[in-house]
């Protein structure tokens, strides 16, 4: 009876040990994490570009994980052209605009590391043809990427990718409402197992056009100045006689113009 007692007070230890004692199994970070993959591109600067010029696309690579990223391999590229009604894919463009680095549509670069919580900046130079298409360019991204290791020594290899490379079709099947079975496929509102990527993220566009002239809008501002500033001097005119000579001249014009008004009808034959 003793020994029974006994070997049940060391199980009941036994069973508190380990209900205290901290898991070692720790859950890794979900590199689907919308909240994460979301924030990986930010802050985009997109030129207006005159045909014959070039701008520059502007845009942030952000590692909010807490993790590094390593062996980074990124690419960007134009995809559409859009313009008032007409839709069309860049292999229809006959002088698209191109990456000045590449000579073409698309250029994909490397990165070794980006740490955690640090910050990338990229810049793409991006060159037109005197008789390139004047619209909307939309530009996709894509993004393949080692994480890790996590703290079970795992490395976990990703790929992630913008709305552009997948058809209307997929996409509207990847965003329809999940059902309960489905929801462990989806990250935020999208089926990224049916897409086979491991987050999304967003596209981009920049605009090549003429720019309109600025010389209307000054001449018009300077009218509006000078009509406003006539205003308050016939007023004052008027009202303290502040300006005798601005009455002479007005004097002077009036009767000038009557005067062609007279020559006029006289040539019209008119009394």
């Amino acid at each position: 009876m003793k020994l029974k007692i006994g070997a049940l007070f060391c199980l009941i230890i036994l069973s508190t040990a380990l209900l205290f004692t901290p898991g070692t199994d720790a859950q890794p970070t979900v590199v689907s994490d919308p909240g994460k993959a979301n924030k990986l591109l930010s802050d985009f600067e997109t030129p207006i570009i005159r045909p014959g010029n070039q701008g520059v696309l502007e845009l942030n690579l952000t590692n909010e994980y807490e993790e590094q990223l390593t062996q980074i391999r990124f690419t960007v590229d134009l995809y559409r052209y859009a313009d008032l009604d007409l839709e069309k894919n860049i292999t229809k463009v006959s002088r698209p605009p191109v990456f000045d680095t590449s000579g073409e549509t698309s250029y994909t670069h490397t990165l070794s590391t980006l740490p955690s919580n640090d910050t990338y900046p990229m810049e793409y130079t991006i060159k037109t043809d005197k008789k390139t298409e004047e619209g909307v360019y939309f530009v996709r991204f894509k993004m393949e990427f080692d994480y890790g290791p996590t703290e079970n020594d795992t490395v976990i290899h990703s790929l992630m990718k913008s709305k552009g490379y997948f058809t209307d079709s997929q996409w509207e099947n990847a965003t329809k409402r999940p059902g309960q079975s489905d929801e462990p496929y989806y990250a935020g509102s999208i089926n990224i197992t049916y897409l086979n990527v491991d987050g999304i993220l967003p596209d981009s566009s920049f605009s090549v056009k003429t720019p309109i002239p600025q010389w209307p809008r000054y001449a018009l501002a300077a009218a509006a100045a000078f009509f406003g500033i006539m205003a308050v001097m016939l007023y004052m005119q008027e009202e303290y006689n502040s300006f005798p000579w601005l009455e002479d001249i007005l004097n002077y014009w009036s009767s000038k113009f009557k005067q062609f008004r007279r020559r006029l009808k006289h040539r019209l034959g008119k009394p």
